[in-house]
């Protein structure tokens, strides 16, 4: 067999992937969600898709990049390229990573706008639509379940052995004493005991205060991937 019957063969048979994907998908928005963690973020936004009743087809949820919020937009930037090769196109690519120690950090953010305003110019999306999104926790992503119990602004740095993202799960556990990365059930409970709303509300407006002073350390803008899933059946 020649190798450009293979070829054609190939492509018929990704075609037909292409197809049969599409076919159980939703109606409503293809979403990538790339995450920094392999537990904690992954395990968090699992939970979101899977009680918020949200498609496995339309929702992938990746936590196999690495730990750094470089690794996090590469391998989100190289996943929406693949397939957007073979005609598909996620509607929206969230970018998931703490702001920690990482020096890659404010990299990250201006490889996103940049990518985002490559896209305009590809007339992938219109000059007022993007696709990838960052959702930044600042020092970690435990910040945004502390919101849950307390709107907290006090400003974190490393002393001694401890990181920030340490100084934070502290804090955390006198009210979640037995917290763990590899923590499941959070969502639910946020449910369940009345904690969502007044959370989305804390972060919303420290994140905004933050953008007009400047100042992130800390806060977060998880709620505005929640708010996004959580009305994304429309």
């Amino acid at each position: 067999m020649g190798s450009d019957d293979l070829f054609h063969k190939r492509k018929a048979r990704n075609e037909n992937d292409n197809a049969r994907r599409k076919s159980f998908r939703q109606p409503y928005d293809r979403v990538l969600i790339v995450c920094e963690g392999e537990k904690t973020e992954p395990y968090y936004f699992e939970e979101v898709k899977s009680i918020l009743e949200l498609d496995s087809a339309n929702i992938e949820i990746d936590g196999s990049c690495g730990s750094s919020p470089i690794n996090v937009f590469n391998h989100a930037a190289l996943v929406f390229s693949n397939d957007r090769k073979t005609g598909e196109i996620y509607n929206r690519v969230f970018c998931v990573f703490d702001r920690d120690s990482h020096t890659s950090y404010a990299e990250t953010l201006k490889k996103i706008d940049t990518l985002n305003t490559q896209l305009v110019k590809d007339k992938v999306i219109s000059a007022d639509e993007l696709i990838f999104t960052a959702i930044k926790s600042v020092p970690s992503f435990e910040y945004w379940f502390l919101l849950h119990y307390i709107p907290t602004t006090k400003p974190y740095e490393k002393t001694g052995a401890k990181s920030v993202g340490d100084l934070v799960i502290e804090d955390l556990r006198v009210y979640m004493p037995s917290y763990k990365k590899t923590q499941k059930g959070i969502f639910e409970m946020s449910i369940k005991e009345g904690l969502l709303d007044g959370a989305k509300a804390h972060s919303k407006r420290i994140f905004e205060a933050a953008k007009i002073s400047g100042e992130f350390n800390p806060s977060t803008n998880v709620h505005e991937l929640i708010d996004y899933l959580q009305n994304l059946k429309g």
